[in-house]
């Protein structure tokens, strides 16, 4: 830290006046230290996040995503994905995040509104992965089964797969409950979450769409 002295203390000090001379003497006080920055997000545990299915208003929060797995860029993944699904994949692309990091994305999207954007917050190895369907769609629930298939070392898959079954049955049966309270199809209820090795797992439904998120280092 550099210490910059003003005239007028070095006028003070001329004078030999004993009052400014005692007040330069007291020790100062230090800088206070910069507040952690409001966008910074502290991965919970998992232990303490929801089991079963709970309002919008209730959804978890989660740390920031980190690299799913070293090494793991998903790009085979993708490729296969892609090519079941009829997906078209856009270039990678950079983008900002709130805290002023740029992230690297790659979006696709096929026909019936599905889509895909996988996110790399090193700008080579996945960290997060967005799968959406819309919720009447033919083969969406088999859409959103493939995007738990990540070839993440450490992932259960067979595991991921029955989760899924039941975290959609949850979501879709809150979701009904909550429309017949409010008569708002526009309701937004979230899954109990999915944690298996280096991901977490959590399926959102608002309105007539599903929107599978997975993200890697998120939980503590």
């Amino acid at each position: 830290m550099t210490l910059v002295v003003g005239t007028a203390g070095a006028a003070a000090c001329g004078r030999h006046d004993p009052g400014t001379t005692a007040a330069s003497e007291r020790p100062k006080t230090a800088a206070p230290r910069p507040e952690p920055s409001a966008t910074t997000r502290t991965a919970p545990r998992a232990a303490d996040l929801p089991k079963h299915a709970v309002a919008g208003d209730e959804r978890p929060a989660f740390g920031t995503a980190d690299t799913m797995d070293p090494g793991y860029t998903g790009k085979e993944f993708l490729a296969g994905l892609a090519k079941d699904w009829k997906l078209k994949l856009d270039k990678p692309v950079e983008q900002e995040m709130p805290d002023g990091k740029k992230k690297t994305y790659v979006h696709g999207r096929g026909g019936d509104g599905i889509s895909v954007s996988a996110g790399y917050a090193d700008h080579q190895n996945m960290s997060s992965l967005l799968c959406r369907t819309g919720t009447n769609r033919s083969g969406a629930f088999a859409f959103l089964t493939a995007c738990t298939r990540l070839d993440v070392a450490g992932v259960d898959r067979a595991e991921a797969s029955s989760w899924l079954d039941r975290a959609r049955k949850e979501t879709d049966s809150l979701y009904e409950k909550k429309v017949a309270e409010t008569g708002n199809k526009k309701e937004y209820v979230v899954s109990g979450v999915f944690t298996s090795g280096p991901v977490v797992m959590v399926l959102h439904r608002a309105y007539d769409t599903y929107s599978l998120r997975i993200l890697g280092g998120a939980v503590a």
